[in-house]
């Protein structure tokens, strides 16, 4: 059961639709305002689509009386199924122009029970029929000029009081026989495809398989009875067969198809006959003559030519051609194919390859082929008789070289041919020895093809070394293997050449170098079958020796054929580049020996630059011999380094030379640490020069220079019982103390309180002295621990006690006596 709620309705009257005046569907006349006709609108594709596959069995129209007539008394209710145009949308309220309604069905009256409400009307199928097959577009109710049946029913203001209801039933139809059935061929040797296509389904009965029937005819006019093929189960709409055609020859066949489906045979397809038909083929007829010739020959052009063939039911195509042997021209080989040759004519003519053996008789055989290859019964030729002789060998055979590295060459003359059986190339073969005397089994080498009695090629000597090939050749000839000559054996053999074997001793020096020039000297080179010719070297760079290695390049090419040299060869001038060399040694015969691989040289790198934490460079001191705090860097070879300190312009002074002025001396490694103590110094400005050299070829680091000052003591002389300390003494601590720390590398000291001559108290001055003393510990200390000697050390400093009031004299001179020694 489906329901069906109205799409639209609408009322029509006098030549237009009304929804401007009323919102509800009506039949009859109301008084002298015209005909009315209720028009209802139904989802059309939903009905035509399940139309296509079911019919109905029952409807029913629900719908909702309205106050209008004589509601309160039963009337009848007229329906129609029709088609409408113009009904205007369910959004407009404007009255439109449009014809009126048209009747397809026939009218069914049907009761409406007195009172408004909902009303279920039980109507006609046929009212179903006409909308799902197409015929009508709506139902509508029209009483026509009736006042009697005027009746009103809710309408496009409440489509859900208009609602369609049918109890469909599913139908069910006879499947569709193919539209088209036909035979790829009309005329067959062995099968040939049925095809069809354009089949159906009927309604509830898919296409569950096709049986097909065959009938014959003599004629291809009078057929005989159906006879049952084949039943191919198939649910697809086309589909091919593979039939045969008749079995008699020249008969006709034709055939025919219905499709079967699910429902049973109630439901099968009528027949479907093919388009066409097939005939079986009749057979082809053999040539009437076939002649071979010559009748005795050696090595000449066999011609076999033949006349006489007709097609039968089909065209000729060619003709199957075959031959048989005999010694005595009485008992016979089994026949052979040669070909089927592809020739549309009834006569022709074809050249044989025949048996080159001397004595022996050939016959031919000749088959008619046709385009559907059918064969016809076969003729058969005259005989031909084969006489050959054999070939002569080459009286001369010889070897260009007897060792070599690569190929040599193969010379022969002499050569003759054979009666019938004409040079056509030589074959040759090879056998190898470790001494020259005991042989092994010959093996092909090659096969030369030329027409002359002599000639040459190019060979190849054994793949072991030291080893002997010799050689040997045959005349071949146009008459086959069994015509060949006798083998010749070369007059000599060739050894493979050995390979020189490289030096055994192969060095470079000097490992480490300044300048860029190495020398390569290398020994112990052992020639092989052939005298030595050159030696080639070529070097390969890394850094530091270490991964990835540089590809090899050659460096030089020696000529020489001594198993010892030198060579002197310009090296790398980049610091830290390590460079290996190899060497080859190679013969005469440009045969090359395996390379050896010599030590490893390095151009030497210097020593990275030593840092100077001790001056700071423009900064001033007031010992005349100041200390200078080094650190070397790093000496990339692993040497051990020197250092070295320059004053001004003066000479050199060096931690190896001269141990006392370095607190760490002699030799020493990367990253250690000494404090370099100066010789006495004038006042004023001066410069030092510091470097690293290092240990083996005493290459200098980059030079750190600083500059700095000497300047005498700023202190005015204190002395006990007479000097009164004063604030210009404080300030030029103060101001002292500044300046050894700058020079030091650390920073001034912001003093806690500013003093001021006649202002500040001398109850301060304790505090004074003690700051003082802090600001001096850390250069102390800087100097101290810089390096793990104590040789230049400040002595630990014994504070003397300062009491009470101004500071003592001894206080002060403490203070001053330890900046001018920092």
């Amino acid at each position: 059961m489906a329901n069906y709620q109205a799409t639209n309705a609408c009322t029509w009257r006098d030549g237009r639709y009304i929804p401007g005046t009323t919102q509800d569907i009506r039949q009859g006349v109301f008084e002298d305002l015209g005909q009315c006709v209720g028009v209802m609108i139904f989802n059309l594709t939903s009905i035509r689509n399940q139309y296509q596959d079911y019919y109905p069995t029952s409807a029913s129209l629900a719908l909702t009386r309205t106050g209008a007539g004589a509601w309160g008394s039963e009337r009848t209710m007229t329906l129609y199924a029709g088609n409408q145009t113009g009904i205007p949308s369910l959004s407009s309220s404007t009255n439109i122009n449009a014809p009126r309604p048209t009747k397809v069905s026939s009218a069914y009256n049907y009761d409406i029970s007195a009172g408004q409400g909902d009303k279920i009307i039980n109507i006609s199928t046929a009212l179903i029929d006409s909308i799902g097959s197409g015929a009508s577009n709506c139902l509508f109710i029209d009483a026509g000029s009736s006042t009697t049946h005027y009746m009103s029913f809710m309408g496009r203001n409440d489509l859900t009081k208009i609602v369609l209801t049918v109890n469909w039933e599913s139908r069910t139809t006879a499947a569709s026989a193919p539209t088209s059935c036909s035979l790829s061929s009309t005329l067959a040797e062995g099968n040939v495809t049925l095809s069809w296509s354009g089949a159906k389904a009927g309604t509830n009965n898919d296409i569950s398989s096709y049986e097909i029937q065959y009938s014959d005819s003599t004629n291809n006019s009078t057929w005989g009875s159906w006879t049952a093929l084949t039943v191919i189960n198939s649910t697809v709409t086309s589909g091919s067969l593979s039939v045969s055609p008749p079995s008699t020859r020249g008969n006709f066949r034709r055939f025919r198809i219905r499709t079967r489906g699910t429902a049973g045979s109630s439901y099968y397809s009528g027949w479907k006959i093919s388009s066409n038909t097939v005939r079986k083929n009749t057979l082809p007829s053999a040539p009437t003559t076939a002649i071979a010739s010559p009748e005795i020959h050696s090595n000449e052009t066999i011609t076999l030519t033949w006349s006489g063939a007709a097609g039968g039911t089909s065209a000729i195509k060619g003709y199957q051609i075959s031959s048989r042997t005999s010694t005595d021209n009485n008992t016979w080989s089994e026949w052979d194919e040669l070909i089927t040759l592809n020739l549309n004519a009834s006569s022709g003519s074809y050249n044989p390859v025949v048996t080159n053996i001397s004595g022996t008789y050939t016959q031919f055989r000749i088959r008619t082929v046709d385009v559907l290859g059918a064969i016809s019964t076969e003729k058969i030729s005259n005989s031909i008789l084969c006489n050959i002789t054999a070939c002569g060998e080459p009286t001369v055979f010889s070897l260009s070289t007897t060792v070599a590295e690569g190929s040599l060459t193969l010379s022969w003359n002499g050569a003759t041919a054979g009666a019938g059986n004409a040079i056509i190339g030589y074959e040759m073969e090879f056998s190898d020895s470790s001494d020259d005397s005991t042989w092994g089994i010959w093996s092909s080498l090659k096969i030369v093809m030329t027409s002359g009695n002599n000639g040459s090629t190019s060979a190849s000597p054994p793949s072991t070394r030291g080893y002997y090939r010799r050689f040997r050749i045959r005349t071949l000839g146009t008459a086959g293997s069994n015509y060949y000559s006798n083998w010749k054996t070369s007059a000599n053999s060739v050894r493979k050449n050995i390979l020189p074997t490289p030096p055994s001793i192969l060095t470079v020096s000097p490992t480490l170098y300044e300048t860029p020039t190495v020398a390569i000297n290398w020994s112990g080179t052992l020639p092989g079958t052939s005298p030595i010719k050159h030696y080639v070297i070529q070097r390969s760079t890394s850094f530091m020796g270490n991964p990835p290695w540089s590809s090899y390049e050659t460096l030089a090419t020696i000529a020489s054929s001594e198993t010892s040299g030198t060579y002197v060869a310009e090296a790398s001038n980049l610091p830290g580049t390590s460079t290996r060399y190899r060497i080859s040694v190679t013969d005469t015969l440009d045969a090359v020996s395996a390379y050896v691989t010599s030590n490893i040289v390095r151009k030497n790198s210097p020593p990275t630059a030593p840092k100077i934490e001790c001056p700071i460079s423009g900064r001033t001191t007031f010992n005349r011999t100041p200390r200078f705090m080094i650190t070397t860097g790093i000496e990339p070879d692993g040497q051990t380094q020197i250092v070295e300190v320059r004053l001004n312009s003066g000479a050199w002074y060096s931690s190896v030379n001269n141990p006392e002025m370095f607190s760490t001396n002699g030799y020493v490694g990367d990253n250690t640490k000494t404090v370099f103590k100066a010789p006495t110094l004038s006042y004023g400005s001066h410069m030092v020069t510091i470097r690293c050299l290092d240990s083996d070829l005493m290459t200098s680091s980059a030079e750190i220079v600083k500059t700095f000052n000497v300047q005498p003591s700023p202190f005015e002389l204190i002395m006990a019982n007479v000097t009164t300390v004063k604030a210009t003494h404080i300030n030029a601590l103060r101001t002292a103390v500044n300046t050894i720390r700058e020079f030091h590398c650390l920073p001034p000291i912001v003093w806690g309180e500013e003093i001021i001559s006649s202002k500040t108290t001398i109850e301060r001055w304790p505090q004074h002295i003690e700051e003082l003393r802090a600001a001096l510990e850390p250069v102390i200390t800087k100097i101290n621990e810089f390096d793990d000697t104590s040789t230049f050390d400040i002595p630990p400093v014994e504070w003397i006690s300062f009491g009470i009031g101004r500071p003592k004299a001894d206080v002060m001179t403490q203070l001053q006596e330890l900046i001018l020694i920092l």
